[in-house]
């Protein structure tokens, strides 16, 4: 095959690929979004102490901080911004919409909750975090309950060639250090829960429950709490078998082509 012919041979392919590729059909249902949920009971938390030898520890808790983050795209657009307040007596909600990808989130002295929309071609994720600082005198044992919501309404799943990729997710994590009676002491909770969907795995679409964080003490000293959560919803598509069934197929019309060409060129030599 000489120089002219391979490079016919490669134009042809180019173009038998490009053609088809623009053709390639990709199914979903674009009209039903999937849409995430995270919630936070803040109002009902719970504090429980555990003393030693008859005496009740106290606990005070300060330096509260509620941070949220979001981010949603869709083709050729997309938003992204922050919030952070250094109190829990305020209400900070952000809220995001590019186009099919819709994201919102609320942080309140009572509730932290969150949502996530997004249509084929559509991406949407928050966090949100909330921490503070707390005091323990020790000896004993601090127990900290909170209650949580999430789910995931993953309708898109029904369509057979839709990609998603979506999660929705509760933790925490406890902390505390204790330096009394010339030594010192360390204790540390950490709890998660969460669901995803994707196409090789589903979870069940909503769970509630409780985040339980236990401190053990051995004499007064300081700690920390943080809870958060976030969710994301990735909706994509691939395209179906039969595009690629005539991908090859054109491929191997294409190289049927050259090959006759090839013959021709050769015989009138």
């Amino acid at each position: 095959m000489n120089d002219r012919t391979k490079k016919r041979f490669f134009l042809l392919i180019a173009g038998s690929v490009g053609t088809l590729l623009a053709s390639t059909s990709f199914a979903a249902d674009a009209s039903t979004p999937a849409t995430a949920t995270a919630t936070i009971d803040w109002s009902k938390l719970q504090i429980s102490v555990t003393g030693v030898d008859g005496t009740t520890p106290t606990v005070n808790f300060s330096g509260q901080n509620s941070s949220l983050n979001s981010y949603a795209q869709s083709p050729g657009q997309y938003e992204s911004n922050s919030k952070s307040l250094d109190n829990w007596t305020e209400t900070a909600q952000v809220t995001y919409d590019a186009g099919t990808a819709f994201a919102n989130r609320l942080a309140s002295q009572t509730d932290f909750y969150g949502t996530e929309n997004s249509t084929l071609g559509g991406y949407s994720n928050f966090s949100v975090s909330r921490t503070e600082s707390f005091s323990f005198s020790g000896p004993g044992i601090l127990t900290i309950t909170v209650p949580y919501t999430i789910s995931l309404t993953d309708t898109t799943s029904t369509c057979y060639y839709c990609y998603n990729d979506d999660h929705a997710s509760v933790s925490g994590h406890a902390s505390f250090y204790s330096y009394a009676n010339n030594g010192s002491s360390s204790s540390n909770s950490d709890v998660s829960y969460s669901l995803s969907n994707n196409y090789f795995e589903t979870s069940p679409q909503s769970q509630s429950g409780t985040l339980v964080f236990g401190i053990f003490a051995n004499g007064p000293g300081d700690g920390s709490l943080s809870i958060n959560f976030d969710a994301g919803i990735n909706v994509s598509s691939i395209p179906e078998p039969e595009s690629y069934a005539m991908l090859l197929a054109g491929l191997g019309l294409m190289g049927a082509v050259v090959r006759r060409r090839v013959k021709a060129e050769r015989s009138l030599k």
